[in-house]
């Protein structure tokens, strides 16, 4: 293990109840996705990262905000947010505008500067979509952040782009070497229709083995605290 100190970036979910903050994070840390879990707990979750020979640490909170909470435990720690809110739920969309207002005004009153990002989950129910990609859009651009559309149910790959993309926005704030990053997410109509028209062939024993063998050489860690799901392949 390195003796240098790593940067660690704070990053807080917030969004309504049921639209898939746990499922997100949990996704995130663990590349598995949960079915079930218990929404009403709050939790921080820790993530060491070693991305080509990049070291750095990234603490996630999946909040729960009671009535008589104190926002300011979350917008005082966070060095970045994902604001999140269902593709099929109306409703969960108008919350995620009141969290970007209110995460808008801290950041102006306070004088600081932190990524925003906006993410539509559930893009796998596309039959059920209430809320347009061209509307999340317009709500990010209102507040500068950056839009994704994405589903906690589906590619690992498209989620931890949304993490990896507000570390590479953070270390550009600080100054700090950048995240070596690509971002892989397509917002526009296309990429959707390029995934579900895309052939998937199952993966050969041999490219599970060289899979195996980048995460040896990659390794990533995390820590759990005391949140409560199960964990489903």
């Amino acid at each position: 293990m390195s003796g240098r100190k790593r940067s660690e970036y704070n990053i807080v979910l917030l969004g309504a109840l049921g639209v898939g903050k746990s499922a997100l994070t949990v996704k995130y840390i663990t590349k598995r996705f949960i079915m079930e879990y218990d929404p009403y707990i709050e939790d921080i979750y820790t993530k060491h990262e070693d991305v080509d020979g990049q070291e750095f640490i990234v603490n996630v909170m999946d909040t729960y905000e009671k009535d008589d909470s104190n926002s300011q435990r979350y917008l005082r720690w966070a060095d970045a947010f994902i604001v999140v809110y269902s593709i099929t739920d109306r409703p969960s969309f108008e919350i995620a505008r009141q969290y970007l207002q209110k995460v808008s005004e801290h950041l102006r009153i306070s004088n600081k500067d932190c990524p925003i990002a906006l993410v539509g989950n559930k893009s796998d129910l596309e039959r059920y979509r209430q809320i347009s990609k061209a509307d999340g859009q317009t709500l990010s651009c209102e507040y500068d952040g950056i839009f994704y559309e994405c589903s906690a149910a589906e590619e690992y790959e498209y989620v931890e782009d949304i993490f990896y993309g507000l570390v590479h926005s953070i270390q550009r704030q600080r100054g700090e070497r950048s995240l070596a990053y690509s971002p892989l997410f397509i917002t526009e109509d296309k990429y959707h229709s390029m995934q579900r028209n895309r052939p998937r062939s199952p993966r050969s024993s041999t490219e599970k083995k060289e899979d195996k063998a980048q995460n040896k050489k990659n390794p990533t860690s995390f820590k759990l605290f005391n949140k409560s799901f199960k964990i489903f392949n």
